[in-house]
């Protein structure tokens, strides 16, 4: 059942003030911005709709919806049905430091899980030998699965580690940073790079994407007190879900 914004106060606060020299356009949206990230609404909870908030702050209807379109544009907002809007598992990462991609969902009240596709032993690639350095000879661990927020697929992980400190991928259970916290691997440095990646034929059967379908590829490698590189991950998110902030000072 919806909630009527009519009687729910925390709603006032997102009203436009006539006096501010900001148009009461600009106002709404950026209040309604601040709320949906501040978590006003639950994951897979309904925001009240256009018409009950034009009502409640005697906006026309059209500036309302203006304002719905433009978050829904920037993938703050999933349109459910011609009437009502949710917020989506949008995750902000931020470059100071690493984030546990599960802390981030959590943060948002979201859900986060995920999906194991492969967990196995095997020969090292090319790229696996460079990134990790591996002397000739050694084996690694792969760990392959779907991440999601409610059970929505949002991205695809990759991650190698050397076979010598991941004997058995299987003992990796929900969280891979549990089992390295467990097995004191200290993360001392990241490397981590981003750039665009095309969804292709593959990975959109994998994931359910549209191929061709705009991605973020994180590529990180991590390295231990020594300076050994042990952790090498590539991710791939959809773009509409996850950016990255940067803050300089």
């Amino acid at each position: 059942m919806q909630s009527n914004p009519l009687s729910d106060r925390k709603l006032l606060a997102l009203a436009p003030d006539p006096n501010s020299p900001q148009s009461l356009m600009v106002q709404f949206y950026q209040k309604l911005k601040i709320a949906i990230t501040a978590g006003y609404w639950l994951p897979n909870e309904s925001l009240p709709t256009a018409l009950q908030f034009a009502q409640l702050f005697d906006l026309p209807l059209a500036t309302v919806q203006v304002v719905f379109d433009r978050l829904v544009g920037e993938s703050w907002l999933l349109q459910t049905s011609t009437q009502y809007y949710q917020i989506t598992p949008k995750i902000d990462q931020p470059m100071s430091h690493l984030s546990n991609f599960s802390d981030l969902l959590h943060a948002r009240g979201f859900k986060a899980g995920s999906v194991w596709l492969k967990r196995e032993t095997g020969e090292p690639d090319l790229e696996e030998e460079w990134r990790l350095k591996l002397k000739t000879g050694e084996k690694v661990s792969r760990l392959q699965r779907l991440r999601t927020a409610n059970d929505q697929v949002v991205g695809y992980e990759s991650t190698t580690l050397p076979s010598h400190i991941l004997p058995n991928p299987d003992e990796v259970g929900a969280s891979l940073y549990q089992y390295m916290h467990e097995h004191q691997l200290v993360i001392a440095k990241a490397m981590e790079e981003i750039d665009a990646y095309i969804c292709d034929q593959a990975m959109a059967e994998l994931c359910g994407f549209v191929p061709g379908q705009a991605l973020l590829r994180l590529t990180r490698v991590s390295f231990l007190p020594n300076g050994r590189a042990f952790e090498l991950t590539y991710s791939y998110f959809r773009s509409d879900y996850y950016r990255y902030v940067v803050e300089y000072n």
